[in-house]
């Protein structure tokens, strides 16, 4: 086998496990054209405002669940048993919104989809970081988050033209086949060492570079991956090395807190209630710019492969939500002056372009967070780091959305916008001081690095 080869083999194995992406954003589109539908008297099954911010919010309370769960086992049960266990109860869940009209099933299947979505978010970064090289580490998180997209998008489509039944319909089929192909996933070599199957680890690791084990270069790597693995589990085997040693302690502060401040600056309440942000316009409904929402961002999102590996981490961050507390700015002065001081012309497409501009932007931005997520965690911490970050990160994106309509009630819209402006100020400054750059680095030279910056 050929290095082309392993590099074959590293985008089968990374494209299996990145349609699980697709299959979430499927579900997370799915809320705001069918939330704004079910709003609708006469529809198949109305809602009040307290039940469309329940079914909005709640599986971002279990996808808390879901990465506490994640932290327990990771490094019990592996990687490939929880990614596919994830793209399994995914299909299932849709089966079951295919028949039901009841909105407390509905709340029980938000919050069983938060959970695997947080055993996923918990696994899928670990994996990304694991199973593939550093040259190609960037480019496969932004096609995670491409597919992401994608299904985001395909979903305001197709909820917003098709019946409630049959979205469900489509859905269910979507993710069964996503969910088929992720049987067949490698187990990443860093797991395998971890739990002492050195021949396994030897097999699959010659199978993602293309070659075997009688390569001098191969068997450098290796026993260099080797190496690390049994030093992180001396690390592990007592608590207090782990949680005191440098690059355990500042990687978990920096992504705990990158990811807590991420979750707060507004997106999953605007997605969330896209179609009731949105205004009608002579031309288009709601549901409509929902959909050109979606679009907007799948294009956007789509370059982030392309930037990502060119360009600094550290600098696409800091750029990028500059961007977004401009864009709420704007936002927050649309809002106020069209509802306070004067109808705004053409106000529908000013808030479309204003929300959807930030809305791509994080689209843009996300996907670097995702891939350093993978790199900054030593292996060691990997899972109990990774999943407490998708922890704050659900934390705060749960209490936004839930309180976005409250908040929205009380004080007017522009209030959310303002705070989100402020939060997204805080990351900003947090990242310029905390957080280290990636880019092209291994994941034990990351690890070195950490630990000589201390």
């Amino acid at each position: 086998m050929t290095k082309s080869a392993g590099t074959v083999n590293q985008v089968l194995s990374l494209m299996t496990v990145a349609f699980n992406e697709l299959t979430i954003g499927i579900a997370n589109g799915w809320v705001a054209p069918t939330l704004n539908g079910l709003r609708t008297p006469g529809g198949e099954l109305s809602v009040t405002i307290e039940e469309s911010s329940w079914i909005a919010s709640l599986d971002h309370f279990g996808k808390i669940f879901g990465a506490i769960f994640t932290a327990f086992i990771l490094d019990i049960v592996g990687r490939k048993i929880l990614l596919t266990a994830s793209a399994f109860v995914l299909f299932a869940i849709w089966v079951i919104v295919m028949f039901t009209r009841s909105v407390p099933i509905l709340y029980v299947m938000r919050i069983m989809f938060g959970v695997f979505v947080g055993l996923n978010d918990g696994t899928n970064s670990n994996y990304l970081a694991e199973n593939s090289s550093p040259y190609i580490r960037g480019v496969f998180g932004a096609v995670c988050i491409t597919l992401y997209y994608i299904g985001l998008l395909a979903e305001f489509t197709i909820a917003t033209y098709c019946s409630y039944s049959n979205t469900a319909l489509i859905n269910v089929i979507i993710t069964f086949l996503a969910f088929l192909p992720v049987i067949w996933i490698k187990e990443p070599v860093q797991f395998l060492l971890m739990k002492g199957k050195i021949a396994k680890a030897e097999k699959n690791f010659a199978w993602l570079h293309g070659s075997n084990m009688n390569s001098e270069e191969i068997k450098v790597e290796f026993e260099r991956i080797k190496q690390n693995a049994q030093a992180e589990n001396l690390k592990k085997s007592s608590f207090k090395k782990t949680i005191t040693a440098p690059a355990n302690y500042k990687s978990m502060f920096i992504m705990i807190t990158i990811h807590a401040l991420a979750g707060s600056t507004g997106y999953f309440p605007v997605m969330s209630y896209a179609s009731i942000a949105f205004s009608a316009s002579d031309i288009l409904t709601p549901n409509e710019f929902t959909v050109l929402f979606g679009i907007a961002q799948t294009l956007v999102v789509a370059l982030t492969s392309f930037v990502i590996s060119r360009f600094s981490r550290r600098t696409i961050i800091l750029i990028s939500f500059s961007l977004i507390a401009a864009s709420h700015a704007v936002t927050t002065g649309l809002y106020y002056v069209n509802s306070n001081v004067v109808a705004i012309p053409y106000f529908p497409w000013l808030i479309f372009a204003s929300i959807t501009f930030y809305a791509s932007v994080y689209a843009f931005v996300y996907p670097v967070v995702f891939v350093i997520r993978g790199e900054l965690f030593p292996l060691s911490v990997k899972a109990t780091g990774g999943c407490l970050s998708v922890i704050a990160f659900s934390t705060t994106s749960f209490l936004t959305t839930k309180m976005f309509l409250y908040i929205s009630n009380a004080y007017g819209i522009e209030a959310n916008f303002l705070l989100f402006a402020f939060l997204t100020l805080l990351t900003i400054l947090f990242v310029y001081i905390f957080l280290p750059e990636t880019k092209n680095k291994s994941l034990i030279e990351i690890q070195e690095m950490l630990e000589k910056n201390d």
